[in-house]
């Protein structure tokens, strides 16, 4: 610790005497020299400061700016003042330190410390405390729970000595040399492993598991894009000072409470702007309320990574790139479930080929590559011949999803945003309910709209298993297939809750379990079928196809277009087969030579024959 031990400062060397508080305890100290650290605590508060100077090395230039004391602070409806508050350079505490006189009982020093714990978490910056009565001293570190803390050796001293001088401005000359908007380098080819070391970054720091890493990582990249963001509303010839940077900062400890500023901000633009358009946003998509649970060193860490280099003009390809490489490891490590491979996704886009006309659904969206891919797509085959107006709307409000999972959706809204938006529209609900529970999917055609059949594309890979539990088997009567069963596959309601929400003649792309295509005990799904969809096309996918990530299931990608109307029933049409033998990997995940994929699709593509809709 560099605290020194404890040495009398002399009154008339006392910083701050212009506060009241503190020219009462100098008068009393210079009347009464007898008096000491032991009954006038005021001593223990003037160690303190002289030390953060003299042996933590602050600025003196920071007195009264960013050292203060008796700092307001808001606990619940109470104002308590702190003893002496550090702020980062927006003015928000990140350190806090609270002090006591030497005699101090140690039931005061708990409460005191306790204290100190209330002011930690009721500020969203602050991560860091010390409480000190000159005799025993404690650092504390605030942890993912605003109500846990750590034991720590020390507070950070300051560290920006050799880079105060510099800041991270919006850089004029890329902007006019069309390279972008926002002012930074784009992220180059070289770098798209750059958001790989971040999470590894987070691994090795923090020692979190891969997706909890990945969790983390997609707060800290949704702060960096919204920072961005601002700075393309700036006037094209301001320069503006970027508030994800860790030049000119103290300490990580700094560095860490303007991103954790940064991203409440984040949240509360989301929530504020897009709840005045889309019910219960809030409740539905506010999954990133959630705190940035990372350690302060781990987080500067992730922003010294990534602060150089624009991900908003990056190159799409370049950004969702590096984001699958992220992905790809955390979802081998132990999110299988909510993962379809590339492969498999681009199969069934191209297949369904979006424009950007199409209303898209993904209502078991995982982790949202069918609503990027779905993107990709349009806007690569599309954006050349369409006006900007309609790109935007497409972008904005034709991708929908809905996720169970509250991480997954940060990882699907992620996705989203590196492409380019969309976000907004990735609910974090069950995607099996009742259809009052989504207000703001039926109003989509018009604010009187009750009927679910509305969207002109679904592609999904739900998830697989068998619905026993007894809040399950009341969810079955909600379906025409669950009718009298006592259990069903999670699948086969998928399979209808798709066909709900398909408009008539409307396309689908599932990922199904061969089970539900051949075997005996299903045969009521298949008459199902027939009755108000065509079957257009099947994929039938290699076995190792989801090994790599949990599973050994064996499934095919099915192609299905809703009935026009009841004549459909008496269509003739062809049904489109493809049996994919390599599907450019093997069962461990390894890449592997003749990859079949471009070869189905461009064969399914020409060979599924969607019915024209008016």
């Amino acid at each position: 610790m560099k605290l020194r031990p404890f040495y009398r400062v002399p009154p008339d060397q006392w910083l701050f005497t212009t506060n009241g508080d503190v020219a009462a305890a100098q008068s009393r100290a210079l009347a009464e020299p007898d008096k000491d650290e032991r009954t006038i605590e005021e001593y223990v508060r003037q160690w303190v400061l002289k030390e953060l100077l003299d042996s933590y090395g602050y600025p003196v230039e920071w007195l009264g700016e960013k050292i203060v004391i008796e700092e307001t602070v808001q606990v619940a409806t109470a104002e308590k003042e702190a003893d002496i508050s550090i702020k980062n350079d927006r003015g928000r505490t990140y350190i806090y330190i609270e002090t006591k006189n030497a005699s101090c009982s140690k039931p005061d020093f708990d409460k005191a410390e306790r204290q100190l714990e209330t002011y930690l978490s009721s500020t969203h910056t602050a991560t860091i405390g010390m409480v000190t009565s000159g005799v025993e001293t404690r650092v504390l570190r605030k942890k993912v729970n605003p109500n846990d803390f750590d034991y720590i050796p020390d507070i950070p001293e300051y560290g920006a000595k050799e880079k105060s001088s510099y800041r991270l401005v919006r850089n004029l000359d890329i902007i006019n040399k069309q390279r972008g908007k926002v002012g930074l380098e784009p992220l180059p080819r070289r770098c798209e492993n750059i958001l790989f070391e971040a999470h590894s970054a987070i691994r090795d720091i923090d020692g979190l598991h891969d997706d909890n890493a990945l969790d983390e990582l997609c707060k800290v990249i949704y702060t960096k894009i919204y920072d961005e963001r601002l700075a393309t509303q700036a006037k094209a010839d301001q320069e503006v000072e970027f508030r994800f940077q860790t030049y000119g900062k103290a300490s990580a400890s700094e560095v860490a409470s303007e991103i954790r500023d940064l991203y409440k901000d984040a949240c509360d633009y989301d929530l504020r702007v897009y709840s005045q358009r889309i019910p219960n946003y809030e409740r539905s998509r506010g999954v990133f309320k959630e705190q940035i649970g990372l350690s302060d060193v781990a987080l500067s860490r992730v922003v010294e990574l990534l602060q150089e280099y624009s991900i908003i003009d990056a190159d799409i390809d370049i950004k969702s790139t590096a984001f699958q490489k992220v992905l790809g490891s955390a979802i081998r490590a132990g999110m299988g479930q909510y993962f379809t491979p590339d492969e498999v996704v681009r199969i069934a886009v191209d297949v369904v080929a979006p424009r950007v006309s199409d209303l898209i659904l993904d209502p078991f969206a995982g982790s949202g590559h069918f609503l990027s891919r779905s993107l990709d797509y349009a806007v690569h085959h599309y954006g050349a011949t369409t006006d900007q107006y309609s790109l935007y709307q497409f972008k904005m409000f034709h991708l929908h999803g809905i996720e169970k999972s509250p991480r997954m959706v940060r990882i699907a809204m992620t996705d989203m945003l590196i492409h380019d938006d969309g976000h907004s529209n990735i609910r974090n609900t069950d995607a099996l309910l009742t259809f009052d529970n989504y207000p703001d999917i039926l109003c989509l055609p018009d604010d009187e709209n009750k009927d679910p059949q509305i969207f002109d594309i679904i592609l999904t890979n739900p998830p697989f298993g068998s619905l026993m539990r007894e809040e399950a088997r009341k969810m079955l009567g909600r379906f025409q297939l669950g009718h009298k069963k006592r259990s069903l596959p999670l699948e086969v309601l998928a399979l209808e809750r798709c066909y709900q929400f398909l408009k008539p003649g409307g396309r689908l792309a599932i990922v199904l379990p061969d089970g539900n295509l051949g075997n005996f005990n299903v045969q009521f799904v298949r008459d199902w079928l027939l009755q108000n969809m065509m079957l257009k096309g099947v994929v039938s996918l290699p076995s190792e196809t989801f090994s790599p990530f949990g599973t050994t299931t064996k499934t095919s990608i099915c192609f299905f277009q809703k009935f026009r109307t009841v004549k459909d029933r008496d269509l003739d049409y062809a049904v489109a087969f493809y049996l994919l033998e390599n599907i450019g990997y093997d069962a461990t995940g390894r890449r592997k030579d003749g990859s079949e994929v471009e070869d189905c699709s461009r064969y399914m593509t020409e060979a599924v024959r969607w019915e024209p809709v008016e």
